[in-house]
């Protein structure tokens, strides 16, 4: 089917959505003609996975996907499909840490926010296949978050909740002012679609589209949003956590400068919210306890990275970047994994329940001899909490 059609040929993929009986274009993917016909026919195959995803999310009765051959203005749509069910209500997340005080939109694209929006809208997330770096810096994934307006209030205002800094106005009030900063930071980000001739990814390195940025954008917080709005660009292209993952850890290894490794960081973290991607890069455990000491190992890079069936490139390039402190807010997302884990009732070995006292004992010893500084206290008491929790139900 796609040999014949695709040759040397370029096509650009456009997905419909449909509102209250009105289509509404959701995303753009654009062919490269010097790409190739393997690339051209796996661009087509995610736009149409990706146009099909969509029905689990939202109110979208329909879903449609039409190709475009470069050059030319006829247009062929290849695939569409009704909704057979009302999508389930999406529901967010409880978030255990303390979401900042913001006072501009770019406050909210810091990494403390940024982390607060990836564990609240979760769900939305992982279904969009999309960090919540692209959520902040993404318009199309914004205006499909906006769309569901009740889910979207329900997330801020947990967020809101989240704020417990002595000083604060109402939950209530503090939601309010947080929706009022998404909706300016969706009309910047709107606006950004409209800023001409911006420094991208591919007119040369990383580096050099963050210098050139710099040197365009002289206001605080302007040049790193524009740098993250074009590399949002790149990412929502990718269909998995671990490609956006890898992409991030390749700049890094390739790069020299290690000033601007903050936002390759910033991106590679958001990516390891997604406990899938945590779960499929540490492979099979015998239980939790080990999962949580590989986690606790990587964070240093001193995980022993598996050999079998072969070692996993993504999984030692981000054990490597680790070893070398170059990811420390990599390595304070899997430390928050950890203390949220030991903090939860989830045993450790659910297999044999009677281990459970030894397994809590010696995890906490080699939690606390690993645990930096920030984290130690956290971890002591989670432990200590864990252990009272088994001795209590062994009695």
């Amino acid at each position: 089917m796609f040999g014949s059609m695709f040759g040397n040929r370029s096509f650009d993929y456009e997905i419909y959505v449909m509102i209250d009986g009105r289509w509404r274009m959701d995303k753009r993917l654009e062919g490269d003609p010097g790409a190739g016909k393997m690339a051209a026919e796996q661009l087509e195959k995610n736009a149409i996975a990706q146009a099909n995803a969509l029905l689990g999310v939202g109110d979208f009765t329909a879903v449609k996907v039409v190709r475009t051959r470069e050059g030319s203005n006829s247009q062929t749509e290849i695939f569409s499909k009704q909704a057979t069910a009302r999508p389930k209500t999406m529901q967010t997340r409880p978030y255990r840490g303390v979401f900042p005080v913001c006072e501009t939109i770019y406050d909210f694209t810091t990494r403390a926010s940024s982390s607060g929006f990836g564990a609240v809208f979760r769900e939305f997330l992982d279904k969009q296949n999309a960090t919540a770096v692209e959520l902040l810096h993404s318009p199309q994934h914004q205006r499909k978050l906006a769309d569901q307006s009740n889910f979207m209030r329900a997330g801020i205002y947990s967020l809101a909740g989240s704020q417990t800094q002595p000083g604060l106005p109402s939950q209530a009030e503090r939601s309010k002012k947080l929706e009022a900063l998404f909706d300016k930071l969706i009309t910047h980000t709107r606006n950004a679609l409209a800023e001409k001739n911006l420094p991208g990814l591919e007119t040369g390195s990383f580096d050099t589209m963050v210098e050139r940025m710099k040197a365009r954008y002289t206001q605080p917080g302007d040049a790193r949003f524009y740098v993250l709005f074009q590399v949002s660009k790149h990412l929502i292209q990718m269909s998995s956590y671990a490609a956006k993952l890898d992409f991030a850890l390749k700049i890094m290894a390739q790069r020299v400068h290690a000033e601007n490794d903050v936002l390759l960081d910033e991106l590679a973290a958001s990516c390891l919210d997604s406990s899938t991607l945590v779960q499929d890069l540490l492979g099979h455990r015998a239980n939790l306890a080990e999962a949580l000491v590989a986690l606790a190992e990587l964070s240093t890079g001193k995980l022993a990275v598996p050999t079998a069936p072969q070692p996993d490139p993504i999984l030692e390039g981000l054990n490597k970047l680790l070893g070398e402190n170059r990811l420390p807010l990599c390595a304070e997302t899997l430390w928050d994994r950890i203390q949220g884990n030991l903090s939860s009732k989830a045993l450790l070995s659910k297999n044999d329940p009677k281990k459970e006292w030894q397994l809590t004992r010696n995890l906490n010893h080699k939690l606390l001899s690993m645990a930096p500084p920030a984290f130690k206290e956290a971890v002591d008491h989670a432990g200590r909490m864990r252990m009272e929790r088994v001795r209590d139900q062994q009695g």
